[in-house]
């Protein structure tokens, strides 16, 4: 969809704030005695007038809105992509007569050379201003602190400084503080600083100890499969993996309500969730595990030249390191070392597993709690932010 503004002839554009989305805009000018927005509603879906002191925003089914310009960019967002636009008046409340977003915007400096790598439809640019600088050589971070204290409507403890890829938090009080991370990261980092849930310090910390996210990939000597209470699980004995920590889930046991006519293995499954089995396309060589609330398959182990596999009657969990979907897979041959499972002990006794010799462990996403897709997903946001999938042993 078309961004078009339409500008009338007392306002100058050059005293705003810069925003992104204004590359990918159509700046008009007009004459504002002969403008007629319900004339231009015939042939726009939606467009946007600017004021001196405000601006405000046409759809086509709805009276015009009018809008603080310091969430200029977040408002050009809504409505050049917004497909709700019943959640116009939620996302942007009433503040002094003019719809705004009430956290202020982040204040960004680009390189212009990387300025078209950025996504303006991404929501992490969506509430911010802009100012460009041409080379390394402009990139001066006193000049950047004067920018943004002379603008009180953004945000005043940080900016962001970014060049492609790179991105870096800067603190305004003492610009030796600074933080870089990568776009895979951006969303969470600048959301929280923003909001001032989080610091600089606070990720410094995280950096720290995401070492000890990892899981250590010596091997055990002597390993033997156990449950959460120590006893050993023989080879061929059946058993369930239950995953534990959705907290979408159920919170207990004592509030389930069973439907009538389970059987006691539903029972058992009604109201947990399990590691289940889904295949991906029809066109896909093998299934794969995934996670599921109130069913699961059973499993056994066997023990060759003791290394322990798990198994789904006759066929073998394993990993396949060629894959880009990086999906637990079952098949009908032993795994080779490159595809093997390594099983984990975590403090409660309970197992985490990992790639064999592999330092990222599984982890079940879930989709609105019903169903989980289980991968050894070793993106920066899941290592940092993610937890693990544990798994507890159930007898059948």
């Amino acid at each position: 969809m078309e961004l078009n503004i339409f500008v009338p002839e007392y306002v100058d554009t050059t005293t705003l704030d810069k925003c992104f989305l204004d590359k990918d805009a159509n700046f008009i000018p007009i004459q504002s005695e002969a403008f007629l927005p319900e004339e231009k509603l015939k042939t726009l879906d939606s467009f946007i007038v600017l004021e001196k002191d405000h601006f405000k925003v046409f759809f086509y089914c709805s009276k015009p809105y009018e809008c603080n310009y310091q969430s200029r960019n977040a408002i050009m967002y809504e409505t050049k992509y917004g497909y709700y636009r019943t959640k116009f008046e939620y996302k942007f409340p009433i503040e002094n007569g003019l719809r705004l977003v009430k956290q202020p915007p982040m204040h960004y400096f680009v390189r212009s050379g990387n300025s078209d790598t950025l996504l303006y439809n991404n929501a992490t640019e969506a509430n911010t201003i802009v100012e460009y600088f041409d080379s390394d050589d402009d990139m001066d971070l006193a000049r950047f602190v004067e920018a943004v204290k002379s603008k009180p409507h953004c945000v005043q403890k940080y900016f962001i400084v970014n060049r492609g890829n790179e991105y870096r938090a800067v603190e305004t009080d003492n610009v030796k503080n600074t933080y870089v991370f990568s776009s895979r990261l951006k969303y969470r980092i600048v959301s929280t600083l923003s909001s001032g849930e989080a610091t600089i310090e606070t990720f410094v910390e995280e950096d720290k100890n995401l070492e000890n996210k990892l899981a250590k990939p010596e091997r055990l000597s002597g390993f033997k499969l156990r449950d959460s209470e120590g006893n050993v699980v023989s080879d061929g004995e059946i058993f369930a993996l239950q995953i534990l920590g959705n907290q979408d889930g159920y919170e207990s046991d004592k509030e389930l309500q069973f439907p009538q006519n389970l059987t006691k293995k539903m029972r058992m499954f009604y109201g947990k969730d399990w590691v289940d089995i889904i295949a991906f396309r029809d066109s896909y060589p093998n299934n794969f595990l995934f996670g599921h609330l109130d069913s699961g398959v059973t499993f056994t182990c066997e023990t060759i030249d003791d290394i322990v596999y798990l198994k789904h009657k006759d066929k073998y969990l394993y990993n396949d390191p060629k894959s880009e979907f990086k999906h637990i897979n079952f098949g009908n041959c032993v795994p080779t070392k490159e595809q093997r499972i390594q099983i984990h002990y975590n403090d409660d006794g309970n197992i985490m597993l990992t790639a064999w010799g592999g330092r990222v462990y599984a982890a079940c996403n879930w989709v609105k709690g019903s169903c989980g897709s289980i991968t050894f997903d070793d993106i920066e946001e899941q290592l940092r932010w993610g937890s693990p999938m544990s798994l507890r042993i159930v007898r059948i």
